[in-house]
């Protein structure tokens, strides 16, 4: 049964990709984007994050390039806010979480100001990579004010975060970046080649493509001696912590244990990687596919209906034993993205249809999954289930925002490489059986002119 190209099925996925859109415009606060509630309402009141505020404006960046209206408007207000609320015009960096603002302080020019009963003055890699990757969204979709974001956030990355002796980027640092945590995590470094790629791609500077590969290949190796589960949780000098953060698996950003979602996020972003070397001419080593095939089959195996109901567990322990069975929309949507990767990898490789079937099975599995349980209504995804699949809000309350289900979307009718930005400037929609050639130059960011 062919789902991938049928007209019906793009057709499906673009509507469910314009109301999610529609739906995502809710997020809006002054100071950047929010968390939407059940209400369909923003607390305006409530501090906002970096990371959201990044994610919608990289979102809003790919809805420009796709021509639905007032993207642009809505991609120029995260780029204001990122730059004017979030920046830390004293030490650099971005803020964290700043306390809310109105429009007349907005209008007024007002700066952001941390929210320091909750770290907000924090410097974090993982929020900073989502900036990265908003930055260089802009920069393909041609916003105003994207390049000198993406100038800046460059400059903080290769001084503050990127680790050019270990290949991998640093946590968190201090406001003045004076003092470092004494952690590493995966978190980071996943979300910062997921950037890297973008940036390759924005910039024209193969080395992002070369730093991205540099971190997928201490993922793979850290994955094949850890039975291809992928650790979460190391020290300051890289000794993994398997017991780190113990008494709290349901922690949503670190939570103990092994983070399926990211697992199937690591099969995904090695494929990535993969083609977009390949679509730059450059080296390909070996062993990228096995690697990818290995730790999504673990991840599946591990945490896909294993308590007899449909859904990913949360998180597992380093046996493959259950820890929390809670079901984040995220985590089933980074699967089929990851299904997708394999298949069209394999396809590309000279596979029959026949040899994809196993991954097009859980795209359409997982794709139903989502129909019957997380999405409400058109546009509303419903971001926890319980273990029963009913909704929940023990961890994350309200719905998702737009990030993992929009690139989820568009992910079937896109080509592996260049990055979704790239693909839409280049007109790939709905040709993800073309290669696209490399046009190589000096890619979309500096000196191009800007439009309002």
């Amino acid at each position: 049964m062919a789902w991938f190209g049928t007209i019906e099925h793009e057709r499906w996925l673009s509507m469910q990709l314009i109301a999610l859109l529609e739906h995502g415009h809710k997020a809006y606060v002054p100071a950047g984007f929010g968390f939407i509630g059940l209400d369909d309402k923003v607390d305006e009141t409530a501090p906002v994050p970096l990371f959201r505020t990044a994610r919608s404006t990289y979102v809003y960046a790919m809805s420009t390039l796709l021509g639905i209206p007032g993207s642009r408007r809505r991609c120029d207000h995260g780029i204001y806010a990122l730059r004017h609320h979030f920046r830390d015009k004293e030490h650099g960096g971005y803020f964290s979480l700043i306390n809310p603002l109105t429009e007349d302080e907005v209008a007024a020019k007002a700066p952001g100001v941390p929210a320091l009963e909750v770290e907000g003055d924090r410097k974090s890699s993982r929020s900073h990579a989502y900036v990265l990757l908003a930055a260089a969204a802009a920069t393909i979709a041609n916003r105003p004010g994207a390049n000198e974001l993406m100038k800046d956030a460059i400059a903080d990355e290769l001084e503050y975060f990127w680790d050019d002796s270990l290949g991998r980027v640093r946590n968190n640092w201090d406001r003045s970046f004076s003092s470092l945590e004494p952690y590493n995590g995966m978190s980071a470094n996943l979300h910062s080649a997921e950037a890297y790629l973008a940036l390759a791609d924005a910039t024209g500077d193969d080395e992002w493509l070369k730093r991205a590969m540099r971190i997928i290949e201490f993922v793979m190796a850290q994955a094949k001696i850890n039975n291809w589960r992928v650790p979460e949780h190391y020290d300051i000098n890289w000794n993994i912590q398997k017991d780190y953060n113990v008494g709290s698996p349901a922690d949503p950003v670190r939570p103990y244990g092994i983070n399926i979602g990211h697992c199937l996020q690591w099969s995904r972003f090695i494929l990535e990687t993969r083609a977009s070397l390949r679509y730059r001419g450059l080296p390909v080593p070996n062993g990228m596919l096995e690697a990818a095939q290995e730790i999504f089959e673990r991840a599946r195996t591990d945490a896909w209906r294993k308590d007899g109901k449909s859904g990913f567990f949360y998180t597992v322990d380093y046996e493959g034993k259950p820890l929390v069975r809670q079901r984040f929309a995220w985590v089933v949507l980074e699967g089929i993205l990851a299904t997708v990767a394999l298949r069209r990898t394999l396809l590309d490789e000279g596979a029959s249809v026949g040899e994809v079937e196993h991954y097009e099975h859980c795209y359409r599995s997982w794709l139903d999954y989502c129909e019957g349980y997380v999405i409400r209504e058109p546009g509303k995804w419903q971001m926890e289930l319980n273990p029963f699949n009913e909704p929940d809000d023990t961890v994350w309350a309200g719905y998702s925002d737009v990030y993992h289900a929009v690139q989820t979307l568009l992910a079937p009718r896109l080509p592996l490489a260049p990055t979704m930005p790239t693909a839409l400037a280049q007109e790939l929609l709905d040709k993800a059986d073309i290669n696209a050639p490399h046009k190589g130059g000096s890619g979309w960011s500096f000196g191009r002119r800007q439009h309002s």
